[in-house]
């Protein structure tokens, strides 16, 4: 108590995130990782492959390392580091601040709101190699992997306030 100082809960904008028209191609996925001892509220992002002239899987890469830079995200192989507020759950809809003046719209089953709603950690990973929406969760999984496994992916964890 005293002396003024308090938790900063401020988000740090360091990098710029891409623009509106590559996050329009992004894609997000919940799902909930649980075990004996705790629960987190995961969220998966991924980009889908080119679909427009300008697009590569390279320029796809960027932006998503734009994006995840944008958040502060840490590399793949080191604990998840604390990205600030990033969540925010408004009229039972969850949105994700990535550093924009913009935010996207969670697709997220009750399920994850209650962990998210609860105080549970939300871990946000962000894949920089494309994947096609609509797979199944063998399928994801295997990118997911793949990706951890090449270092293609940067994360961190958040909390809804």
């Amino acid at each position: 108590m005293g002396g003024g100082k308090g938790i900063v809960t401020t988000v740090s904008q360091t990098d710029s995130p891409p623009g509106p028209g590559f996050v329009a191609g992004i894609r997000l996925a919940t799902g909930i990782h649980q075990t004996d001892a705790f629960t987190v509220a995961n969220l998966l992002a991924f980009h889908a492959p080119p679909r427009l002239a300008h697009e590569t899987d390279e320029s796809i890469r960027e932006g998503m390392q734009a994006f995840a830079a944008a958040m502060d995200l840490g590399p793949h192989d080191e604990h998840p580091p604390y990205i600030g507020h990033r969540i925010r759950i408004r009229q039972g809809m969850p949105w994700l601040n990535y550093a924009d003046e913009y935010s996207l719209c969670v697709p997220a089953a009750r399920s994850w709101l209650d962990v998210a709603d609860n105080g549970g950690p939300i871990r946000v990973l962000v894949l920089f190699n494309p994947l096609a929406p609509g797979g199944d969760q063998q399928r994801t999984a295997e990118h997911v992997r793949d990706c951890y496994e090449r270092g293609a992916m940067r994360w961190g964890t958040t909390y809804h306030v």
